[in-house]
């Protein structure tokens, strides 16, 4: 990237694999949404005017990036990419950092986090919300069993909230059956993971760095409801990162390594995850 970037987030359009926000190793939060062209291996700024914010979430729908939520600030903000113009949304009335997001049907669901509607970032929110895209505005939905800052992702109609951390990390996968539209299953992985990203391929669910296992990797088989760990000899090793998935590839972005913003990271590294690889021993 153009400069290092923890605590950032990404959303995937096309070719294109959109990075903003997060915190600058030179200090203070950056104001940028900065594309990576995965054809041409290239990294451009294509808008320098976002609010500051880190620990915030963007999701992709309609050829525009929505970025929402991080500490501190409750803008909706919407770049569209073909323009690179940005416009605001509906605010929204209940906004944490560290939260999760995922799309499903033109809605924007978020959840967990911390610091809700700008309190102290030690205290860990159970909210869940979604964002509806055509009348622009918020709808509450039923808490999540367990407050705590949140990664999640939605596979056949079902969105898994998967581990997180509330003072500690957790081992937990929640469950929310968005056509009941109520939280059903609760599983226990064996390792617990907070600071970590997630991707998804078909049925699977890619979990990449973390907080306190910074080379951590697995998936979480929808399937099977099972964690399958995985290695690498070369993944750099980082925490709050971002992680994209697109043709059979793993795409892992930025992130850090300490507390300090001095330790944030300005690379991208990508794996193959094919069914075939995966099956192998």
């Amino acid at each position: 990237m153009s400069v290092r970037r923890g605590a950032i987030c990404s959303a995937i359009a096309g070719d294109n694999i959109y990075v903003s926000n997060g915190y600058k190793d030179s200090d203070g939060n950056a104001t940028i949404i900065e594309k990576y062209s995965i054809k041409d291996n290239r990294w451009s700024i294509i808008n320098s005017s976002l609010v500051p914010k880190r620990f915030a979430n963007s999701e992709t729908y309609g050829n525009k990036i929505y970025i929402f939520n991080g500490w501190g600030n409750s803008h909706l903000e919407i770049i569209d990419l073909e323009t690179h113009q940005k416009t605001k949304g509906a605010v929204n009335r209940a906004y944490t950092g560290n939260a999760g997001s995922a799309i499903y049907n033109g809605k924007i669901y978020t959840f967990g986090g911390s610091g809700l509607n700008n309190a102290a970032t030690t205290v860990f929110s159970d909210r869940f919300q979604y964002y509806d895209i055509a009348s622009d505005t918020w709808h509450p939905l039923p808490d999540m069993p367990t407050a705590r800052e949140a990664r999640g992702k939605i596979v056949n109609d079902k969105l898994y909230v998967i581990g997180g951390f509330n003072g500690t990390s957790s081992r937990l996968v929640n469950v929310y059956d968005l056509k009941k539209n109520l939280w059903t299953d609760q599983y226990t992985m064996p390792a617990a993971i907070s600071g970590h990203s997630l991707a998804v391929s078909g049925t699977k669910i890619f979990i990449a760095g973390g907080y306190n296992n910074q080379n951590f990797l697995a998936y979480f088989d929808t399937e099977t409801n099972k964690l399958q760990r995985l290695s690498s000899n070369n993944m750099i090793s980082r925490r709050h990162a971002a992680a994209e998935i697109y043709n059979d590839k793993l795409y892992i972005i930025g992130g850090s390594t300490a507390s300090s913003t001095k330790s944030a990271i300005k690379s991208i590294q990508v794996a193959d995850i094919s069914e075939e690889l995966l099956s192998a021993k």
